[in-house]
Formats: C-alpha cells, sequence, structure tokens
C-alpha cells in the first residue's frame, strides 16, 4: 500500500516528523492517519486544492487523492 511505499522512504532517509513529542521517523500508522487527515480536511474543498504535510502533498481530485513526496533536495 501507499503508505508503506511511503514508510519506507523515510525509513531510507531518516526523514522525521514531529510525533509523541519528538521527533521521529513516521510508522506506517502515522502515514496513514496523516493521509486519513488530509482527506477528511479536503472533503468539502474544490477538486486541486492541496495540503502540505512534512513532505507530503495531498492533492484532491475527482476521484480521491492524489500523494506527492519530496524525494530529496538537488543542488
Amino acid at each position: 500500500m501507499l503508505e508503506q511505499t511511503i514508510s519506507d522512504w523515510f525509513k531510507k532517509n531518516q526523514w522525521t516528523w514531529a510525533i509523541g513529542g519528538g521527533m521521529n521517523v513516521p510508522t506506517e500508522q502515522d502515514i496513514q492517519d496523516a493521509l486519513d487527515e488530509a482527506a477528511r480536511v479536503l472533503y468539502d474543498e474544490p477538486v486541486g486544492t492541496q495540503l502540505s504535510v512534512g513532505r507530503l502533498i495531498i492533492e484532491k481530485t475527482t476521484s480521491g487523492h492524489d500523494v506527492y513526496m519530496l524525494a530529496g533536495e538537488y543542488y
């Protein structure tokens, strides 16, 4: 599932979120919870509305939500 792919990439790169009072690599459940909350927030918004959450951009589409992830920085 998508949350596993995202979680694996976060683990590989040691990217953290502020979770539980500290900076931790988000688990699959943390990612799932964030995506669920983003979908809830975007529910009544027009198609094309985006929400940014810790290296992720969630965009409302006509059929659900697209999720984009900042894969890294290029110098």
